[in-house]
């Protein structure tokens, strides 16, 4: 209901042709249900760094972990005010620098906390003769 609400009103007040708003509205759409699969996968990998820390003894930064995809999510959020409270197509300017600015912090610091879990789990060479 308010995905057609939004569409008219955008019709009505720009003359965009119809099906041009509904692929725009699909793509951020998915967009945002992508960027909501990619958190909760490195959320869940947070989760698996706990595990191993638990077992293993080692400290695994988890938290740095669970918390550093946190800016993946407020891309997803910014994006869909934009979309479905406002009813842009398009996020404004201002809104694109900040979500894409989180998103990006959010994947070096994900990066950063995976390459360290990475070198816990780690198979070391040599071993003992």
């Amino acid at each position: 209901m308010m995905k057609l609400i939004i569409l008219s009103q955008i019709v009505n007040q720009t003359g965009i042709p119809q099906y041009v708003l509904n692929w725009k509205m699909i793509s951020a759409m998915l967009t945002v249900a992508g960027a909501i699969i990619l958190w909760l996968a490195l959320v869940f990998i947070g989760i698996i760094a706990k595990r191993y820390e638990q077992v293993l003894m080692k400290k695994t930064n988890w938290q740095f972990i669970m918390i550093a995809p946190s800016g993946i999510l407020l891309y997803a959020i910014i994006q869909a005010y934009s979309l479905m409270v406002i009813g842009n197509l398009k996020m404004t300017d201002m809104q694109t620098w900040i979500s894409y600015g989180f998103f990006v912090l959010s994947g070096l610091l994900s990066l950063i906390g995976s390459y360290k879990f990475y070198n816990v789990v780690k198979p070391h060479k040599g071993g003992s003769k």
